[in-house]
């Protein structure tokens, strides 16, 4: 039953009116639909560069990892021949042995010979992206027996060995002091 009167006097007067189908009415959240598509997208954007800049940066990482893992090796391998000379030259310290080379030029170490042994080349060596070199220097020492950098006197039988190894984006370095333990 009708309301009111003009409901009821329209309901007489015009009933298909009534009958059909009801006037559609935007929902007042339609509007809403489309910018929230919008702000899904940029933060699915947003996520998505943020996991490709992590992705680049571990790559990044990784390679430098690998490449100081590899200085590391060259490293240890050159300290070890130089070790290995020094052991086979100490009794002639200071006419063949380490001892006898000169400070602050640049030296790398091969293995020839049969038995083979180390023995000492002038110049730095290239191997594939690194440039490997040991230098020797003197060492002085105070009236203690100390290692100083300058004002003792000169140690005959103790060398600073520095190894470097260079390569394109890094310098990496270790010294060490060896001494002519068989003397």
């Amino acid at each position: 039953m009708p309301e009111n009167i003009g409901e009821q006097f329209l309901n007489e007067k015009y009933p298909d009116l009534i009958e059909s189908e009801p006037v559609k009415t935007l929902n007042k959240n339609s509007g809403f639909i489309f910018l929230e598509i919008i702000i899904s997208i940029a933060l699915i954007s947003i996520v998505f560069i943020t996991l490709l800049g992590v992705g680049f940066l571990s790559l990044n990482v990784s390679q430098s990892l690998q490449k100081s893992s590899e200085s590391d090796s060259l490293i240890a391998e050159e300290i070890e021949a130089v070790r290995a000379f020094r052991d086979s030259t100490a009794s002639a310290w200071s006419t063949t042995g380490i001892g006898s080379l000169n400070t602050a030029s640049d030296y790398h170490f091969v293995l020839s010979g049969s038995p083979p042994s180390w023995s000492v080349v002038t110049g730095s060596e290239v191997l594939g992206d690194f440039t490997r070199k040991v230098v020797f220097d003197s060492v002085q020492r105070d009236a203690n027996g100390y290692i100083v950098l300058s004002g003792g006197t000169d140690d005959p039988d103790t060398r600073k060995v520095t190894v470097q190894v260079i390569s394109s984006s890094k310098n990496y370095q270790t010294i060490t002091y060896l001494t002519n333990w068989q003397k």
